[in-house]
C-alpha cells in the first residue's frame, strides 16, 4: 500500500485475504471461542473501514490490524456477556495443529500481557521489535516477557502429563 493511502475497498480486500486467518487465531487464542473470535475479526475490519487509517507500510497496517485485534479482545472480556474463562472450545480448538493445544492451554494460563507476547512470537512468527510496537511497549521489556513466560510455561508443562517441559523455539 502507499504511503499515507487511505484504503480503497480494493486495498480492503487484499487486507481481509491477508490478514483474517492471522486474526482469527488471535482472537481465537484470547477468547477462546470460535463465533465470539469471529465477529471480533469482523469489527476489526468494521473499524478498519469506518476509520480509514492512513498506513505508512505494510508493517504498520499488520501492527494496526493485531493491535485493534488485541483491544477488542480486551473489549469483550470486560463486557458482561463474558466474565468468567470458558475452556478452549473444539471448534476453536480445530484452528490450531493438535499438539499445540497443550502449550496453548498452558499459554492461557500466564498473564495477559505475557500470553501475547508469547503468542505473537511463536505463533504468528513476529520478531520482539515487532512485537513491541505493536503492544506499545519497549523491546527489551518484550524479550524480558519472553523469557519470563517460557519459564512460566516449562514449570506449568512439566506438571502436565504429556509435557516434557520443553518450548519450542517456534511453533
Amino acid at each position: 500500500m502507499e504511503q499515507n493511502r487511505i484504503p480503497d475497498a480494493r486495498a480492503i480486500d487484499r487486507i481481509v485475504a491477508t490478514y483474517s486467518d492471522m486474526l482469527l487465531r488471535i482472537a481465537v487464542n484470547r477468547v477462546q471461542n470460535l463465533s465470539e473470535a469471529e465477529d471480533i475479526v469482523q469489527s476489526v475490519y468494521v473499524r478498519l473501514m469506518t476509520a480509514r487509517p492512513r498506513f505508512r507500510n505494510e508493517e504498520h497496517e499488520r501492527a494496526w490490524l493485531i493491535r485493534t485485534a488485541i483491544n477488542l479482545c480486551k473489549d469483550y472480556h470486560k463486557s458482561a456477556v463474558r466474565r468468567s474463562n470458558v475452556p478452549l472450545d473444539e471448534e476453536a480448538a480445530a484452528a490450531f495443529p493438535e499438539e499445540t493445544i497443550e502449550v496453548l492451554d498452558a499459554v492461557h494460563r500466564l498473564p495477559e500481557k505475557d500470553r501475547y507476547a508469547v503468542y505473537l512470537y511463536y505463533y504468528e512468527q513476529m520478531p520482539a521489535k515487532e512485537i513491541a510496537r505493536v503492544l506499545g511497549e519497549r523491546e527489551g521489556t518484550v524479550t524480558s516477557r519472553l523469557y519470563r513466560a517460557r519459564k512460566k510455561l516449562k514449570t506449568l508443562l512439566k506438571g502436565d502429563d504429556h509435557g516434557n517441559g520443553t518450548i519450542p523455539d517456534r511453533v
